[in-house]
């Protein structure tokens, strides 16, 4: 499995599997699928690297918290800052792999493409992930 869907599914599952015992809610894998966006350049903050941590004045842990509250407040000051950053480039709080987060502005919606990829229960690397990681639908 490529490293991009196993990210997208430590970041949507995450939680589940580590704090749930291994489950996952069987109606949440059923209506989730997995497609591959193309994204145009992008004015990004970085919160990825030292330098742009260190001139916010945040240290890795507080973005890899496992309260969601603390990373959530410093993506929204991020998409709220007057450069109008159109996306945020983060790490995993699972693997250490890099995540985008896309803020919807200036039209960027429009120039994405798209490419649905299928259903997770259709796509054997998601299953694969599902049973490498002992998790249970429920």
């Amino acid at each position: 499995m490529g490293a991009t869907m196993q990210t997208c599914l430590w970041e949507v599952f995450g939680d589940e599997v580590f704090l749930e015992k291994r489950t996952i809610a069987k109606s949440k894998w059923e209506q989730r699928s997995i497609s591959q966006i193309t994204v145009p350049e992008l004015k990004v903050c970085a919160v990825s690297l030292a330098p742009t941590r260190d001139a916010m004045g945040v240290d890795k842990a507080s973005l890899l918290a496992a309260d969601l509250a603390i990373p959530q407040a410093w993506g929204l000051a991020v998409q709220r800052h007057p450069a109008a950053f159109q996306a945020i480039k983060y790490t995993s709080r699972f693997i250490d792999q890099a995540c985008l987060a896309l803020f919807d502005r200036g039209g960027l919606q429009a120039r994405l493409r798209v490419t649905h990829l299928g259903a997770l229960n259709d796509l054997d690397a998601a299953v694969d992930w599902l049973h490498e990681r002992q998790a249970a639908l429920v």
